[in-house]
């Protein structure tokens, strides 16, 4: 048996950030984790908790858009047995405050632990996107 989710595991525990209640995605994330979202806008950051980057970084985005976002998983690679895999992911039906699309599209590295507990995210986000619309929904 391998020691970390497999890339089907993965995939299907991310399908829950396409609904609206993504608590069984968010459950395996350590309340501890260390999440870096990368770029020049104002959600990116180092957040070492769930907590701070929930209210920061996610909070940046949902602060601008009509609903809170959700998530489309498009790929996903790696888990088994390698702690670290990727998803790929796109914004679900996501409009600015401003009736502005945000058709955004993240790859979110992910660690696991030996418990299936997500322990540290890389998340890469379109910058230009994310400064447009803060710039337009102030």
């Amino acid at each position: 048996m391998s020691p970390y989710p497999s890339k089907d595991e993965i995939a299907e525990l991310a399908t829950h950030l396409s609904t609206s209640d993504p608590s069984p995605f968010y459950d395996r994330v350590s309340p501890n984790v260390v999440w870096d979202v990368l770029g020049t806008h104002p959600a990116a950051g180092h957040f070492t908790s769930f907590e701070s980057w929930k209210k920061s970084a996610l909070g940046v985005a949902n602060k601008f858009l009509k609903e809170p976002l959700r998530f489309k998983v498009v790929n996903a690679f790696g888990g088994g047995e390698q702690d670290w895999c990727c998803l790929e992911l796109e914004a679900i039906d996501a409009v600015a405050k401003n009736g502005i699309p945000y058709p955004q599209q993240y790859c979110w590295l992910l660690r696991f632990d030996e418990h299936g507990i997500i322990v540290q995210v890389r998340a890469y986000v379109d910058s230009v996107l994310v400064n447009k619309i803060a710039d337009a929904n102030p």
